[in-house]
């Protein structure tokens, strides 16, 4: 296997801090490496707690080939796929220059008029959408909570935001006030190869605008276990962390995760980590998912977007996991015997 297939994932963020540029919060349309799986995307997700209600807006662009996948699912309490969402639209191979404004870069996609407009580079972004054959709509404010944690290779950032206004899902009306991490990542190749390797995990921890801790990190397997190594291990497990608490950002620079995940269909449904911090200072980390629902990103890969209740340190959190499952990580290491 080829270091490159999974480059996208294994960080460039070496030891500090890429520098905030109010120009990434637009479309890298320029520039770009060659390859037809070049990737940008952008990520918005919002929750009702108490009501276990996750919702996912996923734009992502293939600009070397001028196209563009788009779309929303809002989901409520454990839903076995994207299909059995509350709310689910996504529309692939949309033509990219369809649904760009290039002068402003607001971005609007068919599947209930779906708006995204930047208010304010790298502070504030306005989502909508309105599809009355679903009676499902959203009016939605995300002002950043903390200055983007920008990677050290200048291509990705993660920012926590905190997320106001209405929802409508299925005919019914709640209020919306969250905070979340939404991320955005380009000039990277995506190749869509089967990777033999643990599943990865994009974790989010928020305590309103108190704290904001974000880890990308491989599986290390100790739930699952690895029979007969079939799986490849990168050599490092963590491969992105940060913390933002007192108005201060610092990298997380270790971390250790098991996490719990049913029989069937490898769902992660419990997590215990511990963290640590450039300063030396530790996080003890627990979160059940109280929602999830799962979606192939592509056909080679499977995702889960769970909605997860943590405790940080001994204090509630809200955030979310996001886990990509690769084929041999599911064909291997799912519990429940197949049919011969």
């Amino acid at each position: 296997m080829s270091e490159d297939q999974f480059k996208w994932i294994t960080n460039h963020a070496g030891d500090g801090f890429g520098v905030l540029r109010e120009a990434d919060d637009f479309l890298h349309l320029e520039g770009n490496p060659p390859g037809a799986s070049v990737t940008e995307t952008y990520y918005f997700g919002f929750h009702i707690a108490e009501a276990a209600i996750h919702g996912t807006i996923y734009i992502w662009f293939h600009p070397n080939l001028g196209v563009v996948t788009a779309g929303t699912m809002v989901s409520q309490g454990v839903r076995p796929c994207s299909l059995a969402a509350n709310y689910f639209d996504m529309h692939a191979y949309l033509k990219l220059d369809d649904h760009v404004n290039h002068a402003t870069g607001a971005l609007s996609f068919p599947g209930g008029g779906l708006q995204l407009t930047p208010i304010k580079p790298m502070a504030e972004w306005h989502a909508s959408l309105n599809d009355k054959a679903a009676d499902t709509r959203f009016d939605l404010n995300f002002k950043a909570a903390m200055p983007a944690a920008v990677r050290a290779d200048q291509k990705h950032f993660d920012q926590s935001m905190h997320v106001t206004g209405s929802l409508r899902l299925r005919g019914t009306d709640y209020v919306v006030d969250c905070y979340e991490i939404r991320d955005r990542s380009w000039q990277n190749a995506r190749p869509e190869d089967p990777l033999p390797v643990p599943p990865y995990d994009w974790v989010c921890v928020t305590q309103g605008s108190a704290l904001a801790l974000n880890l990308s990190m491989f599986d290390d397997l100790s739930v699952l276990g690895n029979a007969n190594g079939a799986l490849h291990l990168p050599p490092k497990l963590l491969q992105d962390g940060w913390v933002y608490t007192n108005g201060t950002l610092r990298r997380i620079v270790s971390a250790e995760k098991r996490t719990e995940r049913n029989a069937d269909v490898l769902l992660p449904l419990r997590h215990e980590i511990r963290a640590v911090d450039e300063d030396g200072k530790i996080y003890d980390i627990t979160g059940e998912t109280i929602g999830s629902c799962n979606w192939n990103g592509w056909p080679n890969m499977l995702w889960h977007q769970c909605l997860t209740q943590w405790t940080c340190n001994g204090a509630p959190a809200m955030g979310e996991v996001q886990e990509v499952q690769w084929h041999d990580a599911v064909r291997l290491l799912r519990k429940i015997p197949l049919a011969a």
